[in-house]
This record gives C-alpha cells, sequence and structure tokens, in this order.
C-alpha cells in the first residue's frame, strides 16, 4: 500500500492557481481539493484559491463564448514550470 503525505500548504499555495483551471493531473486535483477542505488552520490557502477562482471568471469574461488561444495555454504552463520534467507531486 502506498503511503500517502499530506499535503502542506506550502504546496498548495504553489499549485492554487493551476487548481483553479483545473489544469491540474486528477492525483495533484485531488490532493488539493482534499487539502483545501481539511478543517485544519491553513496559511492562506482557501484565500489564494479564492483570488485564483476569481482570475479564472475574470479570464472568461474576456473570453466570452470562445475558446482560449492555444498561446495562452502555452503561457500558463510555462509560467507554472509545467512541461519541464520536474512534479510538485512528492506528497502524493
Amino acid at each position: 500500500m502506498m503511503h500517502r503525505h499530506q499535503m502542506t500548504c506550502a504546496h498548495f499555495l504553489e499549485l492554487a492557481d493551476a487548481f483553479a483551471l483545473d489544469a491540474l493531473d486528477e492525483l495533484e486535483q485531488r490532493a488539493c481539493a482534499r487539502h483545501v477542505t481539511r478543517m485544519i488552520h491553513h496559511h492562506g490557502c482557501r484565500e489564494a484559491l479564492a483570488v485564483a477562482r476569481g482570475v479564472v471568471d475574470y479570464l472568461a469574461v474576456l473570453v466570452p463564448g470562445g475558446t482560449a488561444p492555444p498561446a495562452l495555454w502555452s503561457a500558463i504552463q510555462a509560467r507554472l514550470g509545467m512541461g519541464s520534467g520536474s512534479s510538485n507531486a512528492e506528497w502524493l
């Protein structure tokens, strides 16, 4: 049986933007969802998620009824460091 580590607030804060965009893989999405709903003293997790969701909502207004240009996703991935071969999933 695989030992699972609890995600820390620091890890969540690193992934909050990608989590709000639903841009993480399934395991990371579930880990983030579990973390933010845990009844613990969080260190800015819910606030960071609220801000990130506000940005997602704002982006949806900027691109109403359409598809975001392919360059937008590439820019988001580059900003998040995705595709660099590194993984933040050591806590899974």
